[in-house]
Parts: C-alpha cells; structure tokens; sequence
C-alpha cells in the first residue's frame, strides 16, 4: 500500500470535504446557497494551509468551518442529513491533520551524560574518604 506524505493527505481529505459540500447540487435544499458559499470559503482555506503544511492554521480553519455548520444547522440552512455528512468529513479532515501535527513534532533528543575521568585523587574502587588512612594499617588508634 503507498502512503501519501502527511501534507497531500491533509490536503486530500479536505478535497473530501469539498466534495461533501458540492453535492448539494442534487438536492438545493438541503444546503442554502449562501450558508454553501461560506462553508465552501472555509473548505477552500482549510486545504490551502493544509497544502501548504501549515497544519495548525489549517486545523483552526476546520474549527471556523466546525462553527460555521453548526451554526447553519441551528438556523435551520443546512438539513440534518447533509449537516451530517460534511461533519462526518470535517471529522476526517481533523484526524488527518491530528495525524499530520503528531508527525511533524521533532523526535525526542537523547542526549548522554559522560562518565566521570578518575582523577589522582580518586581512583576506582579505593574511594576517597578520610578513614581510609585506618584502613592501611599506618598504625593509628583511635
């Protein structure tokens, strides 16, 4: 199977959405004129910013469109059925572009912290405490 690269996708799946707007043509009345131009603008930028991989401004431009349907759907512009299917399609636009955003994040960098270099003063494995001195036997009670 190919896999697109994340911006022709984003870009694709709001050509998806277009399409589920431009099908109002069928049925004029299911969708007004006006309430169809608007959300048309909002699609238009949606795949601009997507297309161009700005995948922020393009999942705020879907939150706008998000706005704008509901809104038509409240006043009555736009059927429950047709409201339905460009939400179903805003709904894939906005997981491609979650998709898109979680991929463009810059992997985590690890980063190593170097062992310490003994010095004289400190070998391995002698330690560097004062009661070491007891230890070696140099005649010292305490």
């Amino acid at each position: 199977m190919t896999h697109l690269p994340r911006a022709p996708r984003a870009a694709l799946a709001a050509v998806i959405l277009a399409v589920a707007l431009s099908g109002c043509a069928s049925d004029p009345s299911a969708l007004e004129q006006p309430t169809a131009e608007r959300l048309q603008t909002g699609v238009r930028a949606v795949a601009t910013s997507a297309a161009a991989g700005d995948y922020t401004s393009a999942q705020s431009a879907l939150g706008a469109l998000q706005a704008d349907l509901l809104a038509a759907s409240a006043a009555g512009e736009v059927t429950g059925e047709r409201s339905a299917r460009i939400q179903s399609a805003i709904n894939l636009v906005g997981a491609d572009l979650n998709a898109a955003i979680e991929a463009a994040k810059p992997a985590p960098v690890l980063t190593q912290t170097p062992t310490p270099t003994p010095t004289k003063d400190s070998k391995p494995g002698k330690g560097n405490d004062e009661d070491d001195d007891d230890k070696k036997g140099n005649g010292k009670d305490d």
